[in-house]
């Protein structure tokens, strides 16, 4: 796993990864309770930016009383 963070707040969980798949690139998921999106990217620039994004929602949820669960 690349990048993983996984956030509570009114009753909901929502968790972002982002991690290896085989030769064909990464996995960037967002999920929330019964939604998921997928995304395949090939490319590491790419990456860096889902990541970053996902660093900003996170943040964002944060700031709106979400609380971060360590593993």
């Amino acid at each position: 796993m690349i990048f993983t963070k996984r956030l509570t707040g009114r009753g909901q969980t929502r968790q972002f990864t982002v991690e290896r798949h085989t030769a064909s690139g990464w996995i960037a998921r967002d999920q929330e309770d019964d939604a998921t999106r997928t995304s395949v990217i090939r490319d590491w620039r790419h990456v860096e930016a889902a990541i970053a994004l996902f660093e900003l929602e996170a943040m964002a949820l944060r700031n709106d009383g979400w609380a971060e669960v360590t593993q």
